[in-house]
């Protein structure tokens, strides 16, 4: 027999659906006969599946400790051997950590060591074992693309953050090194496929067949005859829509090998340098501003002040 006690982490979901989860090697039609034969109970009676659990409550499956093993499957995460998340802030819901070029934010092989590793190495010595729950960042950002990941350590953080991300109302915005001479701010809208062959997407001035609507802002910070730093708003966020459409626009961000494969640069400056949350709620992130620091790669080309990284973006 053995005893599980659910987390606040755990609670607010069907009573079955945990235990999908948890003996996910199980199968449906064994967990419900075993419900029905009182082989699993909650709070010490017997249970349909239907009930809505809440923290504290007592879920006792009484199976030999390798057959409930072998129902749970392999559970074990990799994790890397150091902890080299940096963290911006943190409370009891959210997290938001920096991700340098190089690192994943998500696995794309079981072999991969992605920022989401990274966070449950860091949290490894105060994070209470859920059994069904892992905290996990919620956005996304290419490999060669530094900056902000937004991260909910609890349920009720991811489900937070992963809401803001779906409704647009969490504004992320990004600074680039781009090839020329940008003086004019604005909003610019396109339609974007991806070609899952080449792994890049293509950028369409008008609507075609597979293709999807984009908004990409942009407003100059700094320029010279050849470069500008600009700033980015993200307005929706497809998969490499900041490159491919800066591209298509005439101006490629520096070191980008993929949509700007000439550049002299090696290192893509491309960087999600501000993030603000949605006002209202009460999450503790509510209504605020997290601003990372400059890139020192970007310093080759430009040097801002920390005075201009806090102004208010103008689009």
């Amino acid at each position: 027999m053995k005893e599980y006690i659910i987390g606040t982490n755990d609670a607010g979901q069907r009573f079955d659906k945990y235990l999908f989860k948890l003996l996910r090697n199980a199968g449906g039609g064994l967990i419900y006969k075993q419900l029905r034969n009182k082989n699993i109970t909650l709070n010490g009676r017997k249970a349909k599946g239907g009930e809505i659990l809440s923290p504290h409550d007592s879920v006792k499956i009484f199976m030999a400790d390798d057959t409930i093993a072998k129902f749970c499957g392999q559970n074990t995460v990799l994790l890397p051997k150091d902890n080299l998340l940096t963290v911006l802030y943190e409370d009891e819901d959210i997290i938001l950590a920096y991700k340098p070029k190089g690192v994943l934010s998500q696995k794309s092989d079981s072999k991969d060591c992605s920022m989401n590793e990274y966070l449950l190495r860091y949290l490894k010595d105060s994070y209470q074992d859920e059994t069904t729950f892992k905290p996990a960042f919620c956005n996304r950002l290419d490999r060669n693309t530094e900056g902000i990941m937004i991260g909910g350590k609890s349920l009720k953080g991811l489900q937070y953050a992963s809401q803001c991300l779906k409704d647009r109302t969490l504004s992320k915005y990004y600074l680039a090194v781009v090839e020329g001479r940008i003086n004019e701010k604005g909003i610019f809208c396109a339609y974007l496929c991806k070609d899952e062959k080449t792994n890049k997407v293509l950028v369409s001035d008008v609507p075609q067949e597979g293709y999807v609507a984009i908004e990409t802002g942009y407003e100059p910070v700094l320029k010279d005859d050849k470069h500008s730093l600009i700033r980015i708003h993200l307005i929706t966020g497809k998969t490499h829509q900041i490159r491919a459409h800066l591209a298509h626009l005439g101006h490629p961000i520096v070191g980008d090998p993929k949509y700007n494969p000439d550049s002299k640069c090696r290192t893509q400056l491309l960087c999600a340098y501000r993030v603000t949350f949605p006002s209202g709620g009460d999450m503790k992130v509510a209504g605020k501003t997290f601003v990372a620091g400059y890139p020192k790669e970007f310093t080759q080309y430009f040097t801002v002040s920390e005075e201009v990284l806090w102004q208010n973006p103008e689009v």
